[in-house]
């Protein structure tokens, strides 16, 4: 695929200059939905472009990015840029239009432009970062508590998470692993029962949100957030399901791709979101499995497991099992 003839058919829909694009970077290249994302310069300007392609997922679990939830999740961009929020600048098209459609090689994709923030990924946390982040957060959902949208469900990830248990079990149960490892896996499903036994919920405090890890945050020099630049992963969450994977990724001390997570740095999140202004101790109960589940049965977790189970690689799989059976959370408490 000529990646740049693509993105020259693509921003001429927005009265930009296609002789002038440079490609500054491929962003991502080796993600699992296979969306194309690049930093480009055009016109003397920089802008984040993104091609989003049809079939994004081997699996149904996830959301399908139809036109009509893209529309509403740029909606809801706009409406955080509008309410103070730094959220990257939206681009319509010269018809007006949220996205564009592009055909390329009988394969299409829908287009989405936003000018380019920059700015610092801090992944590393400190007990100012991660209370400066929870403070941040907290604005998010007090302003996205009062947007009005009948386009994305109100679900609770304990449905992704029984439909993550399922797939376990259903490959687990034809697989041919040896004695030892078939143990070992059974423990984790029994592990996986007990943490949604814990963090399940009747009540539901339903709030929007976009995707916060620290891949998608920017800082100053100042440690200061100035931007929020992505958006495909907005919708509805339940606000402590929702805080669970913001206290994951913010209480790491050795980066995003690291297992070990910091009781300080945690407690510093919630403090810096003031949890205990808004949750009830049923909220702190559920919070640890729900951190828990955020961590060993997400869905790498899962696809992963699925494959050496269907690989039969009975060492790979015991070492992928123990690795995450290590896994320990902070301990959260009010």
């Amino acid at each position: 695929m000529d990646e740049v003839q693509l993105l020259k058919t693509a921003i001429k829909q927005y009265g930009l200059n296609p002789s002038s694009l440079i490609v500054d970077k491929v962003i991502q290249s080796n993600n699992w939905h296979g969306d194309l994302h690049f930093k480009i310069l055009v016109d003397n300007k920089y802008f984040s472009a993104r091609f989003i392609g049809e079939k994004r997922y081997e699996s149904d679990i996830f959301i399908k990015l139809s036109d009509e939830v893209l529309t509403e999740q740029i909606r809801f961009c706009n409406y955080l840029l509008n309410s103070g929020i730094p959220f990257m600048k939206h681009m319509s098209t010269i018809h007006g239009e949220s996205f564009s459609t592009i055909c390329l090689e009988d394969k299409d994709w829908k287009f989405v432009l936003f000018e380019w923030i920059k700015g610092d990924h801090l992944t590393h946390c400190t007990e100012t970062i991660a209370r400066t982040f929870g403070a941040f957060a907290r604005k998010i959902h007090n302003i996205s508590s009062k947007f009005d949208t009948s386009v994305f469900p109100q679900e609770s990830h304990s449905k992704g998470h029984h439909e993550f248990y399922n797939l376990l079990c259903t490959h687990a149960s034809s697989s041919r692993i040896s004695p030892l490892t078939t143990d070992l896996l059974k423990s984790y499903l029994n592990k996986i029962e007990y943490h949604k036994d814990r963090a399940k919920s009747t009540s539901h405090d339903f709030i929007i949100q976009s995707d916060l890890n620290p891949l998608n945050i920017l800082w100053n020099q100042s440690e200061q957030i100035i931007g929020v630049v992505d958006f495909e992963s907005i919708t509805y969450t339940d606000r402590v399901e929702g805080l669970a994977w913001l206290v994951k990724w913010y209480s790491r001390t050795h980066g995003i791709g690291s297992h070990e997570m910091s009781p300080i740095l945690a407690k510093s999140v919630l403090q810096g979101y003031g949890a205990d202004e808004i949750l009830i101790p049923r909220d702190f109960e559920r919070l640890p499995s729900l951190l828990w589940l955020t961590g060993c049965l997400n869905w790498n977790f899962t696809a992963k497991t699925i494959e050496l189970i269907k690989n039969k690689d009975d060492a790979l799989l015991k070492e992928h099992l123990i690795k995450y059976l290590k896994r320990l959370n902070p301990k959260i408490s009010s």
